[in-house]
């Protein structure tokens, strides 16, 4: 048999049909179509793994054992069933080239990570510590991948430009919206230095594109991000698979400014040196070098972004006034916003600049700063 009646044409709509050895009964391919596509591979004098298939079942006298496994379809449930047999008979398992049509966003998936995919918090450009680049990894990426193939599909290639992303350390890789992975990048190279196992480019391609080569992220790093939606940091129908973002905050100050913080709150001496601290002498005996160090860290938190511009409004609506001048209680941090943990240190470092000395004398040697600056440490994984 060779072709379907015009009344079975009729029929069966879209379908999907599957190939199999006629001895073994083993499936070797899987299709959808409509008319009498189950029956063109037939003919099919390619040098494919499907066409080497049947010329082989063919040379020993038989025909592949063709069977419908659902029809009466649309188009569109016909590419989810494809789909859905190719992942489950497994792609290594078929002479099929590629998983099904749109396999990747609707097919085999853990359901926890289908969960996650649909219930995940989303990420706004407040929420970066780090520069980052985002590469969207839409065509490439197929559910089930292991850790080594996803890396190398976002690594590259990436039309990028180069003034930026020499400065970046953080690639996130995205699926879907949803960031399946961060990397931390180690430099940056013209496309084609490496091997590059993912995808192929014609040389006049590569000389516009770029790769990275990196590791996976900290752990610290990994929890802010992996898993979170990035969707509306795209703008709406962007086709640009590269997003920028620049942190709002500095990871890094804030991990040297609760360095020095913590030191002094666990030093009696240095936490009383702090309190009767005065700007205005010159003269003053400082044992332990702690003047300078702690004024660095003001201008620190001034370029680490711990002093936002709009401070003083997120600071009102905390609705405790007096808040910055106390230790909130473990119930009123759990409360707390990050925003508003941030608009309570910026309202203690900008009473500096009407005070000079105060920040020290006041925040500093009765631990304020530091409970501040710990909880939101705690939270971003740097303490």
């Amino acid at each position: 048999m060779d072709k379907f009646s015009p009344k079975t044409v009729e029929a069966l709509g879209y379908y999907v049909y599957i190939y199999s050895d006629p001895v073994t009964k083993v499936p070797f391919y899987v299709g959808k179509g409509k008319g009498n596509r189950a029956f063109a591979h037939l003919h099919d004098g390619s040098e494919s793994d499907k066409a080497r298939k049947i010329a082989e079942i063919q040379a020993r006298g038989r025909q592949p054992l063709i069977e419908i496994l659902a029809f009466g379809l649309d188009e569109k449930a016909a590419y989810k069933v494809e789909a859905a047999a190719i992942d489950l008979l497994g792609l290594k398992n078929l002479t099929n080239r590629q998983a099904g049509h749109e396999s990747s966003l609707y097919g085999r998936i853990e359901v926890s990570e289908l969960d996650a995919r649909f219930d995940h918090g989303e990420l706004t450009e407040s929420d970066f510590l780090e520069d980052a680049v985002l590469v969207k990894v839409n065509q490439l990426y197929r559910n089930g991948m292991s850790d080594f193939e996803l890396y190398e599909v976002a690594r590259g290639f990436w039309r990028v430009d180069k003034s930026k992303v020499e400065g970046i350390h953080l690639a996130l890789a995205v699926y879907d919206g949803m960031v399946l992975e961060a990397y931390e990048i180690a430099v940056w190279l013209p496309a084609g230095s490496g091997m590059c196992a993912a995808r192929s480019v014609g040389q006049a391609e590569l000389a516009h594109r770029m790769e990275f080569v990196g590791r996976v992220a900290d752990r610290c790093i990994r929890d802010r991000y992996v898993g979170k939606g990035v969707s509306g940091l795209y703008a709406p129908g962007s086709a640009n698979p590269i997003r920028y973002v620049k942190a709002a905050y500095s990871r890094k100050a804030l991990v040297e400014i609760h360095r020095v913080l913590e030191d002094v709150e666990l030093t009696g001496e240095k936490r009383e040196w702090c309190s009767s601290f005065s700007f205005y002498d010159p003269l003053q005996d400082d044992p332990y070098g702690l003047e300078n160090s702690l004024n660095e860290l003001l201008d620190l938190a001034y370029r680490g972004g711990f002093v936002p511009v709009d401070y003083e409004v997120v600071y009102q609506s905390i609705g405790k006034d007096d808040i910055a001048a106390r230790k909130a209680s473990k119930k009123e941090l759990l409360e707390l916003s990050d925003c508003q943990l941030v608009s309570i240190l910026g309202y203690q470092f900008r009473g500096d600049h009407f005070d000079n000395g105060s920040w020290i004398r006041t925040y500093v040697a009765n631990g304020l700063a530091y409970h501040y600056f710990h909880e939101l440490a705690v939270r971003w994984g740097c303490a």
